[in-house]
Order: C-alpha cells, then sequence, then structure tokens
C-alpha cells in the first residue's frame, strides 16, 4: 500500500478554538522529563532487582521468580484500576487539572520506595528466606503502586494535551532524547556507585536515586500543568458522557484490534530490553569476568550509538507513515541481538550494544505517537475520553515484560545450572546467559512485530480522518 505521510496528509477542517495551535518549546521540554524519570526507573529496576536479590542477597532463584509472578498478579488489579480511578473527577480537578497530583504524588512515592527495595536487612538466606521474600515481593509492589499511578497519568496527558500529529512526534523526539539519558542514568550511573559482594553500595546507589527522582519532579512542573480551556473540557466531556463502568472499558479495550496489536508489540519489546538490560551484569560479570564499572562503557556505547541515530530516524518519521517506521525499528532491534550468542569481548560487546541502541530509538520514537493515534480512535469510536485507563492497559502489559524477564532467567538459571555469585560457571551455564540475551529476545521481537503488522490498521488517511472527528466532536 502507498501510504501518504501522516505530516502530508491534511483535512479541511475548522481548528477548535480551544485546541491550542502553538505550544512554546519549554513545555516540550519539561514535558519530557517524564520520559526521563519513566527510563531512568524501568533501566534501574530491570538491570538491579533481579541480580541484587540473586547474587548479593542470595535469595534463591525460584523464589525470586515467584516474587515476580505474585507482583503480576498484583498488577492485573493495581494497573487498570489506577487509570480507572484517575480518570473519575475529583474537586481538586478545577485548580490542578485532572492528572498533575496524580502525576507529582505518583513520582516522588516511586524515588522513595526504589530506595526500600535494596533496604532489605543483613539475613541468612537459608534460614530467613521468608522474610527476605516478603521483602522483595512487598516493596516491588509498593514501587508498582507509585510507578504506575505516575506511568499512567503521565502518558495519559499526552493524547489530550499534544491533539496534533506533528506536535507528538516533536514531543516524542524530545522525549526518546531524554528518555536516553534516563536510560543512561538508570543503566551506567549504578556500576559508578555500586560493587559487587557489598551491600551497603547498593543502598547508597537507592539514595542518590531517591534525589534524582524527586529533583526530575519539580522540572516536569511547568511542562504537565493543564491550562484552563483542558480543565473545562475534562468537566464539559464528563458531564456529556454515558457512565462506563470499569468490565465495559475492559470489554471495549479487547475489542479494538489496534489496541491489542499495539499492547503485544508493546510488551514483547518492554520484554527484549528488559532481558538485554538485566543481561548486562552477567555479561560482565561471569562471561566477559570484568568489573562493574565495564557495564557502564558498554551501556555507553549503545546510548551514544542511539543519540547519533535519533535525527535519521526522526527525519524518517516524517516522511514514513508511524507504522513503517514502527515495524523498521523493531526489526533492527530484532536482529541485532543476536550477535551476543558470540560476542566474548569487551570490543564485540560494546559494537553489539551499538547496533542494538540504534535499532531501539527506531522504534522507542514511535511508541508515543502510535498509543496517541490508538486512543483517539478508541474517543471517536466510544464518544468518551478514558486515557487513564488505556495507559493503566499499557502499564500493566510494560509490567508482564518483567514476569518474562524473571521467568525467563530462573528457568535458564536453574536449567543449566547456574550458581549464583560464583566467579566460575559451567559452560552450559555460560549458554544460559547468552541464550536468555539474545536468542531469546529475538524470537519475542518477531512474535510481536508479526502480530502487529497483521492486525494494526490504523493508515495515515485513517488517522486523519479520525483527527477530523475529534475537531468535530470537541473531545
Amino acid at each position: 500500500m502507498n501510504e501518504k505521510s501522516p505530516n502530508e496528509s491534511s483535512v479541511a477542517t475548522k481548528s477548535n478554538s480551544k485546541t491550542p495551535e502553538k505550544i512554546p518549546l519549554l513545555v516540550f521540554f519539561s514535558f519530557a522529563f517524564g520520559d526521563l524519570f519513566i527510563e531512568l526507573f524501568v533501566a534501574a529496576f530491570g538491570v538491579r532487582v533481579f541480580d541484587f536479590f540473586e547474587n548479593e542477597v542470595g535469595l534463591a532463584t525460584g523464589l525470586i521468580a515467584l516474587a515476580f509472578i505474585l507482583y503480576a498478579v498484583w498488577n492485573m488489579i493495581n494497573d487498570p484500576l489506577i487509570g480507572y480511578i484517575a480518570d473519575k473527577p475529583r474537586s481538586f480537578w478545577r485548580r490542578y487539572g485532572k492528572r498533575f497530583l496524580w502525576i507529582i504524588a505518583g513520582g516522588i512515592g516511586t524515588s522513595l520506595s526504589f530506595l526500600l527495595i535494596f533496604a532489605v536487612p543483613e539475613l541468612d538466606p537459608n534460614t530467613d528466606w521468608l522474610f527476605i521474600f516478603l521483602w522483595l515481593l512487598s516493596t516491588i509492589c509498593l514501587f508498582d503502586l507509585f510507578f504506575s499511578t505516575f506511568d499512567t497519568n503521565y502518558n495519559g496527558l499526552i493524547p489530550d494535551k499534544f491533539r496534533k500529529n506533528d506536535q507528538r512526534l516533536r514531543l516524542s523526539s524530545f522525549e526518546v532524547a531524554l528518555g536516553i539519558f534516563g536510560t543512561v542514568l538508570g543503566a551506567v550511573v549504578p556500576p559508578m556507585i555500586i560493587v559487587y559482594g557489598n551491600r551497603s553500595s547498593f543502598i547508597t546507589m537507592g539514595i542518590i536515586f531517591s534525589i534524582i527522582g524527586v529533583v526530575l519532579i519539580i522540572l516536569q512542573i511547568y511542562g504537565i500543568r493543564e491550562d484552563k480551556s483542558m480543565i473545562e473540557r475534562h468537566f464539559e466531556v464528563y458531564e456529556n458522557m454515558e457512565r462506563v463502568s470499569f468490565f465495559k472499558l475492559i470489554k471495549i479495550c479487547v475489542k479494538q484490534r489496534s489496541f491489542i496489536a499495539y499492547l503485544i508489540l508493546f510488551t514483547a519489546y518492554q520484554a527484549t530490553i528488559a532481558l538485554l538490560l538485566g543481561s548486562i551484569p552477567y555479561l560482565v560479570r561471569f562471561i566477559l569476568k570484568e568489573e562493574a564499572i565495564i557495564e557502564s562503557y558498554i551501556l555507553i556505547g549503545y546510548i551514544l550509538a542511539g543519540l547519533v541515530s535519533v535525527p535519521i530516524w526522526a527525519k524518517l518519521a516524517m516522511k514514513k507513515s508511524n507504522k513503517k517506521i514502527f515495524l523498521t525499528g523493531g526489526f533492527i532491534l530484532s536482529i541485532v541481538t543476536l550477535p551476543f550468542l558470540f560476542v566474548d569481548t569487551f570490543i564485540g560487546a560494546l559494537i553489539t550494544a551499538a547496533f542494538v541502541g540504534v535499532g531501539l530509538i527506531g522504534f522507542w520514537l514511535m511508541t508515543n505517537p502510535i498509543l496517541a493515534d490508538v486512543v483517539d480512535e478508541a474517543i471517536v469510536e466510544n464518544g468518551f475520553r478514558q486515557e487513564g485507563f488505556y495507559m493503566g492497559v499499557r502499564v500493566f502489559f510494560a509490567r508482564i515484560a518483567l514476569i518474562i524477564q524473571a521467568l525467563t532467567f530462573a528457568l535458564i538459571h536453574i536449567l543449566t545450572g547456574f550458581e549464583p555469585g560464583s566467579a566460575t560457571q559451567t559452560p552450559l551455564a555460560i549458554l544460559g546467559l547468552r541464550i536468555q540475551m539474545a536468542i531469546v529476545p529475538s524470537i519475542l521481537m518477531i512474535a510481536g512485530l508479526l502480530v502487529f503488522w497483521k492486525l494494526y490498521d490504523l493508515t495515515p488517511e485513517k488517522t486523519s480522518i479520525i483527527k477530523a472527528k475529534l475537531e468535530e466532536l470537541n473531545l
């Protein structure tokens, strides 16, 4: 199909006077600190938690996996429900807007609860395993409660605050650039602080990240504020819309092909990144046999290559359809993980990580524009706005990626005889570490890409029509 660029297609419609035509540059920049915040804690959580409890605390691998499974059950209820609750009108809407206080509270709670995960008392993992297990389970669930509150409302604000495709693409460029920096902080900085075998160094890391998180929340305040027209629109839309139950919303989501396609590929992507980043400590410690600081050098190569590719991907995004760029970036990412199956030198790991960074950026750049198009379609079809609920479902699927990571690690480590903390591993255990970093991510991405290619049907022409209808409906 010959798809026109969404930025070349136009629909002659009258602009909604309540929708700002021009958003100041500083708003984009300030708002995008939210993505830096998200990627900071996603990277730090994904890379450090499993490794910390397996190799530093000494908790049995199977118990760590069980904690993550129960954490997934918590997510099934927690994430969509947070979105549903956040969409209900509150007294503070008139003064602060629909999302502002939720974002602030969620962000501060996330920052503080992250520290608690690593503050587990130094107990014998063989005799006091139950206490350590419950500490892990309760702290990661508390962390997720706050993180989901932040993520759901931050991303729920995007379709409403940035209503034009060029605004969303521009915001996405800022988000990717700052998000990369968040990944740098989350994945590269900890190895500069922690010392293998020194648990107190992990607490120091947690304190530093809590402070960074609070500072980032302050930097977002200007960008996430909702103006009076947005606040009035929230009340006007809610007063005129049909009241929809929680379970009816779930049914609506399940029936939307484009949303299901997005969720499946997004989950595969999140699992791929969780597996790759989470495997870096194992690569450095057990395959390359280097110090923790080498993790930082490898990840810097990954980050710098990604940053260099941002202008190229951004230019392509303005010329090609969102779907094409999404699929292209995803396909590259699915292929470039494979060399980790053979890499056994620092230089080889650095080069491979750089190629991963390039593929990741192409995919990442389109994640929010694609989701915003999906949410727009849902609004037009259903006649009401429920971005919070949709974002809650999205966050839930993102957390499933961590379950995939934990189960993959647990199964491979148990089946291959991996010995946590041991400097010497068997050839089979080393092969298992390579598989979790190379083969599994590639399979996940290819499966997700095939499903998305088959189900996703929002062409540039269709999204233009949807945006025109949004203007007509004043939603």
